[in-house]
């Protein structure tokens, strides 16, 4: 599509990846699609010529946030969020973690300071006034949770900010990627409405109450009506049962972390089952009784779980 411009700009350069260097010497140029670019010298264009070109292409404009000034954090920061072509890459598998923080701060501190945290080769990207992703690809040494929690530490620790973050899955790269990472943007947007929120989300933790919030409000009367009887009758039943399914059904373990003998969980587990006739010692009745577990408590205990 810009080829045709060589014959008035000779030294334009054209190119179907985003520009590493946005320089303020050139002025650059996408088509409607976003798969070419073309620089011009701006010395070379008129003022009536840039106007037009206004009017036929789209500028290529320095993303709002300077911080991102890597040609690797430009170009993912192009391909994720501009629908920009696909970065140069080594690997056959990347993946996301995206992370927010609940206070401003300011971003050139917090580079600099995610940049001696992180593994190398890891890719910082910053999108957002208080909100980013680091870029990682896949091999033997990947941040683990663990790894990721101590990081937010000492985040909280020297910028006295409340940092989240969510861990995405590893992809290949190819054009689905764009579509994967959109769905978890929107799944780590939506577990800011959890109301229980860990420091560290994953598809695996948000999932659950994602799936729950789009089901229809007249399903969950239905289907947990005789859950919501039981916990109503006995309130600190749900706090037992959600302890236990999240501790793997183990009654040891559930005991410990709720300070109860083990034979007084072991009552109360079998009361839920007698009450509400669903098996929770079974993978699927424990799945149903979960769900049951945070449809009650978004609508009952909001200040207390």
């Amino acid at each position: 599509m810009f080829t045709h411009l060589r014959k008035k700009y000779p030294g334009i350069i054209i190119q179907h990846h985003y520009p590493n260097n946005l320089d303020s010497n050139k002025i650059w140029f996408t088509n409607e699609r976003k798969d070419e670019y073309a620089g011009i010298d701006k010395s070379d264009i008129s003022q009536g010529e840039l106007d037009l070109l206004y009017c036929l292409f789209q500028e290529v404009k320095v993303p709002a946030v300077s911080v991102n000034d890597s040609s690797d954090s430009m170009e993912w920061y192009s391909y994720l969020l501009e629908n920009g072509s696909m970065p140069s890459i080594k690997g056959d598998e990347y993946r996301v973690i995206q992370f927010r923080m609940k206070e401003r701060q300011n971003q050139f501190e917090l580079k600099e300071a995610f940049q001696h945290l992180l593994p190398h080769g890891t890719i910082l990207v910053f999108h957002a006034d208080r909100m980013g992703l680091i870029i990682e690809e896949k091999s033997d040494w990947i941040l683990d949770e663990e790894q990721v929690l101590s990081i937010s530490h000492v985040i909280e620790a020297d910028f006295f900010v409340s940092p989240s973050f969510y861990i995405g899955q590893f992809h290949e790269m190819n054009a689905e990627f764009p579509s994967f990472f959109a769905h978890e943007r929107e799944l780590f947007s939506f577990s800011k409405t959890i109301q229980k929120q860990e420091c560290i989300q994953t598809s695996v933790t948000v999932l659950p109450e994602f799936v729950l919030h789009h089901l229809p409000q007249e399903w969950e009367d239905h289907l947990f009506k005789k859950v919501f009887d039981t916990f109503r009758e006995d309130p600190e039943l749900i706090h037992t049962v959600k302890v236990f399914l999240e501790n793997q059904s183990n009654i040891s373990q559930t005991a410990k972390k709720l300070f109860m003998h083990r034979n007084s969980v072991q009552y109360r587990i079998d009361k839920f089952i007698e009450k509400t006739t669903i098996d929770i010692k079974s993978f699927q009745g424990g799945i149903l009784a979960y769900f049951a577990c945070l449809s009650f408590q978004s609508d009952n205990l909001p200040n207390n779980v």
